[in-house]
């Protein structure tokens, strides 16, 4: 069971094996050391239930779920499932797109439970249209619990289509929150990192780093040919962390 508390973070995740990677692992330890209850929700293609590291800290609760609806599908079935999560006075959506997180997540808390705003993200983009990017999401002072809010999560359908997701759904709930008078502010501004209508985690995922964010993005470091950041990006990792970001995967 998922008891009351005021500082929850839900990680979406997808698993092909039993196995799990050191990112999702040091993730949930993470928000766990800085005072979180951490609910994953894995999207598994195995029938096998997840196997946590010998001598590591497993999360609060752990969700498995047939691999459909993409991170929405499982943070909506969260929300569903627990729906006092949108009572809590901080709630934090992410997903394991991120390679680490490498260093502590203290600042990054500190910068979100510190915030002005309504709702707030680790990045912002201007691609497609401004919004605030949904891998990582906080939700501050009940906004999950406005009646379009919830309207926004029981109605999250399954979609094939990657692209189709950014706009129904992450382009879409920024718009919600924007029409319904709620404030949102990223973390790293996109005007700081890359160029108008750049995305910061992948053209700019070295810039982040530099910056203090303490996370790569897979997609970043899986298309070295798409994506000439790639190589900057892994240096940075192992100057700055002495990391060796393929361990991490």
């Amino acid at each position: 069971m998922l008891g009351r508390t005021d500082r929850i973070a839900v990680i979406a995740g997808y698993v092909a094996t039993p196995h799990l990677s050191r990112s999702l692992v040091t993730l949930v330890e993470q928000f766990e050391e800085n005072g979180y209850v951490v609910v994953v929700v894995l999207a598994s293609a195995t029938p096998d239930r997840p196997i946590w590291p010998e001598g590591r800290t497993a999360p609060s609760l752990i969700v498995t779920k047939p691999n459909v609806g993409y991170d929405f599908g499982s943070w909506a079935t969260a929300l569903h499932l627990y729906p006092h999560i949108a009572e809590a006075r901080h709630v934090i959506l992410c997903n394991d797109s991120l390679l680490g997180p490498f260093a502590s997540l203290a600042p990054m808390i500190h910068d979100f439970e510190n915030s002005w705003s309504d709702v707030w993200g680790a990045t912002d983009t201007t691609e497609f249209t401004p919004h605030l990017q949904s891998y990582l999401l906080g939700f501050t002072g009940g906004v999950l619990r406005h009646p379009a809010v919830l309207s926004f999560w029981r109605h999250i359908r399954d979609i094939a289509d990657k692209d189709a997701i950014v706009v129904r759904y992450e382009i879409g709930l920024s718009r919600l929150l924007e029409r319904e008078g709620f404030v949102s502010v990223p973390w790293f501004r996109s005007e700081d990192i890359v160029p108008e209508g750049g995305n910061p985690t992948t053209i700019g995922g070295s810039r982040l780093l530099e910056a203090g964010f303490p996370f790569v993005k897979r997609i970043l470091m899986d298309n070295p040919d798409v994506f000439p950041d790639c190589a900057r990006a892994r240096h940075v990792v192992a100057l700055q962390y002495s990391q060796d970001v393929d361990q991490w995967r």
